[in-house]
């Protein structure tokens, strides 16, 4: 039975502002060490399209990103593959505007064997909640600065 988890941040950037630093991939190694090295497998955003590059928490891995749906400015859905992690996960990103700012969630869904300590569930939580806070720390600052 696969394993599956949510992680939601909030942000006082609107929604719009939230989705132009997301789908520009620069920002992902930008506001945090999780990622590096990444780039584009085809047309940005396109479905089947894939990003590709180094996850470096809890583990350094190769990751790739098939995308699977794109809905401006409120979804994002890929397929992610861990080299030689022995799972892979399908992932939601879902964002709706609040009075005053943006919920941002993360919606996770694991198969496989996991070939690590606290499987797949666990390194997945764990390279969520630390990028999604600090992107929403991203987000934050760049309110700040259009005030």
């Amino acid at each position: 039975m696969p394993a599956s988890f949510s992680y939601t941040v909030n942000t006082a950037l609107p929604r719009g502002r939230v989705w132009a630093l997301l789908t520009d991939i620069t920002n992902w190694s930008r506001c945090s060490d999780v990622y590096s090295d990444l780039h584009w497998e085809g047309t940005p955003w396109a479905e089947g399209s894939a990003i590709v590059g180094q996850l470096n928490y809890p583990i350094v891995v190769l990751g790739r990103y098939v995308i699977r749906k794109v809905d401006p400015p409120a979804l994002i859905r890929y397929l992610s593959q861990a080299q030689g992690a022995g799972f892979a996960s399908e992932r939601t990103i879902m964002l709706e505007q609040l009075v005053g700012g943006t919920t941002i969630r993360a919606d996770a869904f694991v198969v496989g064997r996991p070939k690590m300590p606290g499987g797949g569930s666990e390194f997945l939580r764990s390279l969520t909640t630390r990028w999604f806070d600090e992107f929403a720390r991203l987000c934050d600052n760049q309110n700040s600065v259009l005030r």
